[in-house]
């Protein structure tokens, strides 16, 4: 048997909450999608272990950069495995953003596993991202 209706539902609407909270550019938002203990893999970084450092990172970011903003984000699931409330899925997702509102647009496409636990509510989080620049 695949994934329940209410399974697929769920996931969904944190895809959804992830594109609207990255869009937002807001790390208050981008927390809300993350268990308290995940970890995060990004290029070049070392590992950010827990919601807290996660967040912390993002803080960073957004102080680093406070005019960046990101013009769209579309993830494309290309697989997604649903078992004992947990799903496991990878992904291709493309990019375009301004480091600050004078700047020129910028481009990338990624590729991602991510890792999503069944929260008691019947909500779902992200417990582990890893993601890396795709080739061109």
């Amino acid at each position: 048997a695949g994934p329940s209706a209410e399974d697929l539902a769920g996931i969904e609407k944190l895809h959804e909450e992830d594109v609207a909270a990255t869009l937002s550019g807001q790390p208050s938002e981008l927390a809300k999608l993350w268990t308290d203990d995940a970890v995060r893999l990004e290029p070049g970084s070392p590992a950010e272990i827990g919601k807290k450092a996660i967040t912390a990172d993002d803080e960073r970011e957004r102080k680093k950069y406070p005019h960046a903003q990101v013009v769209s984000y579309a993830p494309r699931i290309e697989l997604l495995k649903v078992v004992d409330g947990w799903a496991f899925e990878w992904d291709n997702f493309y990019v375009s953003f301004h480091e600050s509102p004078r700047s020129k647009l910028q481009n990338f496409q990624a590729k991602a596993l991510r890792v999503l636990r069944r929260q008691s509510d019947g909500s779902w989080k992200f417990a582990a991202v890893m993601w890396n620049l795709a080739q061109p």
